[in-house]
């Protein structure tokens, strides 16, 4: 990973900052929780509760042991090791998330959306009382979990299994089952459980750095969508910032874009940006969109994390394709990081062209 003289301090201040960005973006999607729940509570979409629905059939726990007890069968009677081996490590890593999901659910005794009606909500306590276990969102973990093991035997479907682990994240939201934190904290535990299944006891704490790295800027990006779905930025900021986040968003696709077009058609030119560089642009964009100082703040210190732990990745973006815990496809890339633009642009047409209102 870094060999050079000076790793270890650099791993550290990696860590350092990668966990603060963490801590302060958690602190500000708690300030989001009660604002999007209400805006949720005011939908009523026919279309968009099914799916929600949906998404939480397919996160069940019956669903999860059924494709794991499938993998763990099929395995088995056809002679496929690897897929037996699949099935066994998605069983377990669904056992174990939901252990830890439990135990958090009560010992903390978050109340679910659907009970909070003050402002500041009914207070957090241990209990096993229905309802008093929002905090985090266990489908969410569990199919995490199962996902980043998939995705870890099966490579070329890695996409498809964490679209659909994210698919049941936003449903539970959707539904009014969770706050956003909740969805958050279950993604982050699902694949921390997960990896702790994967990976050997020894590459725990590199794979979690590095996952963490990975994340960060998909978490950023979740903020400032949240962020912007539920509050108008104040004009004497935002105006300037929003033409730059666009500019900026604009620059970054359009760089991944070029990248993805040459080695798609094998072109012979030297594309000498890498893909974190491009990355970097578009999550920088969206964050501008925010007008929000903290946010620009933090995206500055994730460019600082990325190259400290990753100094290679200026010149080349090999070392983060041969670091990624799984690997997605190029056009899943693309359409990803397109969703992602085209989401952030639809939020800030919708407030501006008509005026909406902050919810809070």
């Amino acid at each position: 990973m870094i060999r050079s003289e000076g790793a270890w301090l650099r791993i550290s201040l990696a860590a350092l900052l990668s966990f603060s960005i963490l801590g302060m973006m958690f602190w500000g999607l708690f300030q989001i929780d009660l604002p999007f729940a209400r805006f949720l509570r005011s939908l009523h979409i026919g279309w968009l509760e099914r799916m929600g629905d949906l998404g939480t059939r397919l996160g069940s726990g019956a669903a999860l042991i059924a494709i794991s007890g499938g993998l763990l069968l099929g395995g088995w009677l056809w002679k496929q090791p690897h897929v037996h081996t699949a099935g066994f490590k998605s069983l377990l890593a669904h056992g174990l998330s939901a252990i830890v999901v439990q135990a958090l659910k009560h010992g903390i005794g978050r109340p679910r959306p659907r009970l909070v009606h003050a402002d500041n909500g009914l207070p957090w306590r241990p209990s096993l009382e229905s309802g008093l276990d929002s905090f985090p969102s266990g489908h969410t973990a569990a199919s995490f979990a199962v996902a980043a093991v998939l995705a870890k035997s099966f490579p070329k479907i890695a996409w498809l299994v964490y679209a659909l682990a994210g698919f049941v994240a936003v449903s539970r939201a959707i539904r009014g089952s969770h706050f956003p934190t909740d969805v958050i904290a279950g993604i982050c535990l699902g694949t921390i459980v997960g990896m702790s299944v994967i990976y050997p006891i020894r590459e725990w704490k590199r794979c979690l750095l590095a996952m963490t790295v990975r994340f960060l800027p998909y978490l950023i990006l979740v903020f400032s969508l949240l962020w912007l779905s539920t509050h108008l930025p104040h004009q004497s900021m935002a105006d300037p910032m929003m033409v730059a986040g666009i500019t900026i968003m604009v620059i970054g696709v359009a760089m991944r874009i070029f990248r993805v077009m040459c080695r798609v058609f094998a072109m012979k030119v030297a594309v000498t940006v890498a893909s974190a560089q491009a990355n970097r642009i578009i999550v920088i964009g969206v964050a501008l969109t925010t007008g929000l100082w903290l946010i620009t703040a933090v995206v500055g210190m994730l460019v600082v994390i990325q190259w400290l732990f990753y100094p290679e990745a200026d010149t080349s973006s090999a070392v983060l394709e041969k670091e990624s815990p799984s690997p997605l496809t190029h056009w899943i890339i693309l359409a990803e990081l397109s969703l992602m633009t085209g989401l952030a642009l639809a939020v800030m047409t919708i407030q501006h062209l008509k005026g909406l209102l902050p919810i809070v």
